[in-house]
């Protein structure tokens, strides 16, 4: 647009770009679903494992989802949903696994409860 400005599209009206659409709307644009329809965007859900995260990856969804909580309550982000305090594999090592996709991503962040 003139003077640098970015287009401004759907009803937010935000700037076109990578990270300002909609999962939807990417998936739509790239060619992946056929109508601009939630219901056709695919997910993989609780990813939580390196063995899950490995199958997501190839596998032919859209969408990856993952739990996401402290190590013990307080150490380093892990892929585990509560009552698990721990995993074979961390934040980290799953979005360097992600990163390499064609996936989009969930990470739902979960709260460790400690009960003792």
């Amino acid at each position: 647009l003139p003077g640098g400005r970015a287009a401004l599209r759907g009803p937010c009206r935000v700037p076109a770009g990578a990270w300002s659409e909609w999962p939807v709307d990417h998936f739509l644009r790239s060619g992946h679903i056929g109508a601009r329809d939630g219901a056709a965007v695919r997910w993989f859900h609780a990813a939580n494992s390196r063995a899950r995260a490995a199958e997501a990856a190839r596998s032919d969804v859209h969408m990856v989802e993952v739990d996401v909580l402290l190590r013990g309550g307080d150490g380093d982000p892990i892929l585990a949903h509560p009552p698990d305090t721990d995993s074979d594999i961390t934040l980290q090592e799953w979005l360097a696994q992600m990163v390499n996709t064609n996936k989009g991503i969930k990470l739902d962040f979960k709260r460790y409860l400690n009960q003792k």
